[in-house]
């Protein structure tokens, strides 16, 4: 399952990637879907199992990385 959804995930970012360097308004719709994306997918399949076996410190944890990812971002713009 995991390998599919590996060459799935690559094949759906080489064509964002693509699709980002056509026009600046379709790259911006691009990237909101690839966030929007990421964020079922880690809501969906990866909190769950992360919460059965790390207990509620992972959803801490998640909401913590992307606080970090956010601001190394804003911090480099």
């Amino acid at each position: 399952m995991w390998g599919t959804v590996v060459v799935v995930s690559a094949a759906a970012s080489g064509l964002g990637a693509f699709m980002a360097t056509l026009v600046t308004v379709t790259g911006a719709l691009c990237k909101a879907f690839a966030a929007g994306a990421l964020l079922t997918m880690l809501t969906d399949d990866l909190i769950p199992e992360a919460r059965e076996l790390a207990g509620l410190g992972a959803g801490l944890a998640a909401v913590l990385g992307f606080a970090v990812a956010f601001a190394l971002h804003q911090a480099g713009a």
